[in-house]
């Protein structure tokens, strides 16, 4: 697994995981993830090739946002969106950010038992952000005084709060 920081020469391909993704992206919105200031795209491959992951990132003053994480379906479950994340908050912590935010929808249990183990909680419900009966919940994970070596070795969190 190689995980990396995205280039304008990805955009192709980045664009193509979009199809697996409930609202995809343009590529002019992902173009903007690339260039804008205070952003951190990240792209996943398997040691032989092809790109199977994208996260992007972003921090406006001491806020991080995780915008998306996208993986290739054939692709999940192997730990692509978890080192992803993890780089990810590493980076906002490195950039003074002292809590991250993100949206998920209310149905994506594996994405939510992901952001759960990692320290998220959720602050909020955004009713039908997604479509009709397609909510998002707001979770938050504070990052002050947090080491960010010790990123990956927080322990998973019992998931049946």
């Amino acid at each position: 697994m190689i995980v990396e920081t995205a280039r304008q020469s990805d955009l192709d391909a980045i664009v193509s995981l979009e199809g697996h993704f409930g609202v995809a992206w343009s590529a002019d919105s992902w173009r903007r993830e690339l260039e804008g200031d205070g952003r951190f795209v990240l792209i996943a491959r398997r040691e032989e090739g092809g790109i199977v992951g994208v996260a992007c990132f972003q921090i406006v003053d001491e806020v991080a946002d995780l915008h998306r994480i996208v993986v290739a379906p054939d692709q999940r479950r192997l730990g692509f969106a978890r080192v992803m994340l993890v780089s990810g908050l590493q980076w906002a912590i490195g950039q003074g950010a002292t809590r991250m935010l993100l949206e998920v929808e209310h149905t994506n249990a594996p994405a939510i038992t992901l952001y759960r183990g990692y320290g998220f909680r959720e602050v909020a419900r955004r009713p039908d952000y997604y479509g009709p009966g397609a909510d998002a919940l707001v979770l938050e994970r504070h990052l002050e005084g947090v080491d960010a070596d010790s990123v990956g070795m927080w322990d998973m969190e019992d998931m049946h709060e």
